[in-house]
């Protein structure tokens, strides 16, 4: 995103300066917060924008009277505290509408903006020629193997078939996030006790952890199961840093750099799978667009915003289940021109509506 939003600025003419900064914490550097409140009074800024949502930044701009922008494509939001989100001086985007909504409840200001990509940048990544397809299947990223059976072990058998249970019906539902309603007072309460009793460190699960953690255990598994029935059927590829030695039928080429390898896999691949971690509630993912973007064709499980931005069927393709995603893999490979032709279409849908020009308009217009 950030070689996409200096792009931008560049042709749109707004003048700007870049802070680049390696956090230790996010919420505590005292020598980022002096090298930025320095930066921010050398001159009059009319705002600062970041990537993500840093609580240092807003701080810093809440005390000093300055805008800040925020354009967040994580989701959940990495920070303990949220505190400062009520800052004044914010002004959230979240690519996630569901997200946005959450947190605007809250008193935050929370705007709802989709992502966007730079098809130029992944043009000049590929290299501006046709690549020839490698991969019937393809899917870059993690495998979301959770902690999960270390927290769940010292738990009571009620409170491990609660927990399963809220699993399994996460694991039914497609394009609905039903876990932190599921996540009881009550549930949390008896956890709690049991690790007061085995845990020497004091140790106490919060609520947006164990949310977390059961949402990254429901989109493993889901990616587990996912690749084993395609790759029983069909030729499947992972680029990851995860391995799992249960699928032996899944070819592992490891980590795809960001810049440079990830987009030839998505150039070179007849279809990308994208399965979204569950805590996205409605919004389409970056990896979807950067898909699109390089012309991959794309199959994704449902997201909401995906079939209102997106003409399902003509410029990418969702599946409701994993029965309808075997399914539809199998016809997409024995429909190759139709398949080229969404992968087309999808691209071009992107280089429109989905540029950084339009987005930077969009919040510092």
């Amino acid at each position: 995103m950030n070689e996409g939003i200096e792009r931008a600025l560049n042709k749109l003419e707004y003048p700007y300066d870049t802070f680049f900064y390696q956090f230790t914490d996010w919420e505590r550097d005292d020598r980022f917060c002096e090298l930025f409140r320095e930066k921010l009074k050398s001159q009059t800024y009319r705002c600062v924008l970041s990537v993500n949502y840093a609580p240092l930044i807003s701080d810093i701009c809440e005390e000093l009277g300055v805008l800040y922008i925020s354009w967040v494509y994580d989701s959940p939001v990495h920070i303990r505290n949220t505190e400062s989100m009520t800052n004044s001086c914010n002004r959230i985007y979240f690519f996630d509408r569901g997200q946005a909504q959450i947190f605007e409840q809250q008193g935050i200001c929370a705007k709802h903006l989709p992502l966007a990509v730079d098809t130029e940048v992944w043009k000049r990544a590929i290299g501006g020629h046709p690549l020839t397809q490698k991969a019937d299947v393809s899917m870059v990223g993690q495998l979301y193997q959770t902690q999960y059976q270390y927290f769940t072990a010292p738990l009571d058998q009620y409170e491990r078939g609660y927990l399963e249970g809220i699993i399994n019906a996460q694991m039914k539902i497609y394009g609905g996030y039903l876990i932190p309603e599921l996540v009881t007072d009550k549930l949390l309460s008896s956890m709690n006790g049991v690790y007061k009793r085995v845990a020497s460190d004091g140790f106490q699960m919060q609520r947006r952890e164990l949310e977390y953690l059961l949402a990254q255990e429901v989109t493993g598994r889901e990616r587990y199961l996912a690749l084993a029935l395609l790759s029983k059927r069909f030729d499947v590829e992972l680029y990851s840093l995860d391995r799992d030695e249960r699928l032996k039928d899944v070819v592992f080429c490891g980590y795809a750099d960001y810049s440079s390898k990830m987009p030839q896999v998505f150039a070179q691949t007849r279809i990308n799978l994208n399965i979204s971690l569950k805590t996205i509630r409605t919004g389409i993912p970056l990896r979807i667009l950067d898909i699109m973007g390089c012309g991959g064709f794309v199959m994704s499980n449902y997201q909401e915003e995906l079939s209102e931005y997106f003409t399902i069927g003509q410029e990418c393709e969702i599946y409701e289940n994993l029965e309808d995603l075997v399914v539809k893999t199998e016809f997409y490979l024995h429909n190759e021109d139709l398949r080229r032709q969404i992968a087309v279409a999808g691209f071009e849908k992107v280089k429109r509506d989905f540029s950084f020009e339009d987005r930077i308009k969009h919040m510092l217009g």
